[in-house]
């Protein structure tokens, strides 16, 4: 329902009532304890045994404080200077359980708290004794320890994993505490994603790593507040009923803001055309920005490659879109320039041709900013040794002016193009990826384009599905091809963006899976809302809309500014840097460059 109406105003319904005190029902205060200068001792001994802030250079020390049976617990004090209250359990019968954050400053807090409380009672003026201080606290506390990620964990305890593999966790940070862990996690093996749910208080990430990786960054760096499962992945999306596919699209839609403005940065796909009839793509591309490069040619999308880069170059991978509750608002536009017919194939002679026929088609309709989106490549011209061919030749003329219609420079992003890991034996899929045979397919190697190869970081198969992915979190994607020179022409791919990963059950070759590919949008709407898209296609549309967001902040820019600006802020993983010796040589490096370009932007 569309949330488009006036708000209800009442008045006059209400009768105003004194105040009185609510009596009877269960006691706010825990009983007294048996011994209590005892009591102190044993909670004293506690903190006694937990890790040494100071010594070990630690931010503070997570706590796992468990009520005592059957008793009231009281936790007002466990939230204050130097103590922070992440969460509190009371399950029928058993102890309550609360998870607590302290810094050094808050156990000294807690210390000289229950030191108090077992201490000298104080004195009424007429000599009777007062009752201990902190009682209730200290009286609520059954026993303290140092907590483990079960004590953060916020989703249903079955579905917490313990297998010694990587998963992926949701994790929510404190803003104020965000940084180091961001920063850092990376040094003990916890990769985080960079998609992020910004709450007024938290912020919300996901990590891969294994369980005793993530406890190490949890326990060295804090910040975490807490952990949950992340709740669906791109096959639980792509396996559903067409049905519920539609409420997830209805609620995204509803969530979404095209704010467009007559100066807006656009996207122009150099593909197979693009479905209009998905809610998502719709609001975004207009009817009259749909081109081709030859005008019999249907602008529609027969294929479904187009209409999947379509929503990644709009909303990226949808797994994360679809599941925030937060609004999402989008400042480009889509474009479509057809340069592949629905039956057959350009002949090759032709390829660079009907690129230029593309953009100038595109460009007829109207003067904007564009950036334009191939995700196309040929492997008539491999081996080309990084040597420009017909088509590199004109994606160079038509990125630098010098071709098209228009004599303007173009932000052109090119995919590497894809490997065939059906030739993948066993062992390091690397040697695969860099043989002369998976060099980087034409058009890519193209001087003033942008080559985006694929990486990844989708590591975890569905839980109880068997079999191992090929490529370690933060690595080479398996379909990524890789430049095979080392001298004289321009280092390729430029930047690796998320491509997927596939996996390995028994004996090769390897397989893919949804759940180890971003999610996107199906050109079948309405029979199908949603689909997969991997590989350096995927990867390449990703990039588009980053760069696309970037050029839209910086609107003055030229194209090959906004160009340098994205390349020159990419790093190496250190994933990718684990492949070289600490003090590399520049012949170490060259595998690198090969492989991942200057890496993934920032």
């Amino acid at each position: 329902m569309a949330r488009d109406r006036r708000h209800f105003t009442l008045s006059g319904i209400g009768k105003a009532r004194p105040f009185a005190a609510k009596t009877g029902g269960s006691s706010k205060h825990p009983s007294d304890v048996n011994h209590r200068e005892a009591h102190a001792q044993a909670l004293l001994t506690a903190l006694d045994h937990l890790p040494n802030i100071a010594a070990n250079n630690l931010p503070g020390v997570y706590l796992a404080i468990e009520g005592r049976p059957h008793e009231v617990m009281v936790t007002k004090s466990l939230n204050a200077s130097g103590l922070t209250l992440l969460k509190v359990e009371k399950q029928p019968g058993a102890p309550a359980e609360a998870t607590v954050f302290a810094t050094e400053k808050g156990i000294e807090k807690l210390r000289k708290k229950i030191e108090d409380f077992g201490g000298d009672l104080p004195v009424n003026q007429d000599g009777s004794f007062k009752p201990p201080k902190n009682a209730d606290l200290v009286q609520s506390i059954g026993a303290i320890s140092e907590a483990g990620l079960r004590a953060l964990w916020r989703s249903p305890e079955g579905r917490f994993r313990t297998e010694p593999d990587k998963q992926a966790w949701e994790v929510w940070l404190g803003k104020a505490d965000a940084i180091s862990f961001l920063a850092n996690a990376a040094d003990y093996g916890v990769a985080v994603g960079t998609d992020r749910l910004e709450f007024p208080e938290d912020l919300v990430v996901i990590a891969v790593a294994t369980a005793v990786e993530l406890a190490a960054a949890v326990r060295n760096l804090g910040g975490v507040r807490a952990l949950a499962t992340p709740t669906r992945t791109a096959d639980d999306f792509d396996a559903m009923p067409i049905e519920e596919q539609h409420q997830w699209v209805d609620d995204l839609v509803g969530r979404t803001t095209f704010a467009f403005n007559v100066d807006a940065n656009y996207i122009t796909l150099l593909d197979r055309g693009v479905s209009r009839a998905h809610p998502l793509i719709q609001p975004a591309l207009s009817a009259a920005d749909r081109h081709a490069a030859e005008l019999a040619w249907d602008v529609n999308d027969a294929v479904g490659h187009g209409t999947q880069l379509a929503g990644l170059a709009l909303f990226g991978d949808l797994t994360t879109a679809l599941q925030t509750t937060l609004p999402i608002t989008i400042g480009h536009r889509l474009e479509s320039a057809k340069i592949i017919p629905d039956a057959g194939h350009n002949p090759h002679h032709l390829l660079g041709t009907v690129t230029r026929k593309g953009i100038n088609a595109a460009e007829a309709s109207a003067a904007r900013r564009r950036t334009f989106c191939l995700a196309s490549t040929t492997e008539d011209d491999t081996p080309h040794d990084g040597a420009p061919t017909s088509w590199s030749s004109e994606i160079d003329q038509l990125a630098s002016g010098a071709s098209g219609l228009q004599k303007r420079q173009r932000l052109i992003l090119v995919s590497a193009g894809n490997s065939d890991q059906n030739t993948f034996s066993g062992g390091n899929y690397l040697a695969t990826s860099d043989h002369p045979d998976n060099e980087l397919e034409s058009p890519a190697q193209a001087w003033n384009a942008i080559s985006v190869g694929a990486y990844t970081q989708k590591v975890t198969m569905p839980p109880g599905e068997p079999g191992v992915c090929i490529a370690p979190l933060g690595d080479l994607a398996p379909s990524s091809r890789t430049a095979s020179w080392q001298s004289y022409w321009p280092i390729k791919p430029d930047v690796v963006y998320e491509g997927g990963n596939w996996f390995l059950h028994g004996a090769p070759p390897p397989m893919k899976h949804p759940a180890l590919a971003p999610l996107t949008t199906d050109h079948q709407y309405p029979l199908r809302a949603f689909t997969t898209c991997g590989e350096t296609s995927a990867a390449t549309a990703l990039a588009s809309r980053d760069i696309t967001t970037l050029w839209s902040d910086y609107p003055e820019l030229w194209p090959e500014t906004v160009r340098a600006i994205f390349v020159s802020s990419a790093r190496w993983t250190n994933q990718m840097l684990s492949h070289v010796p600490l003090q590399p040589s520049k012949t170490d490096l060259g595998i690198l460059f090969r492989r991942y370009g200057y890496g993934v932007p920032d």
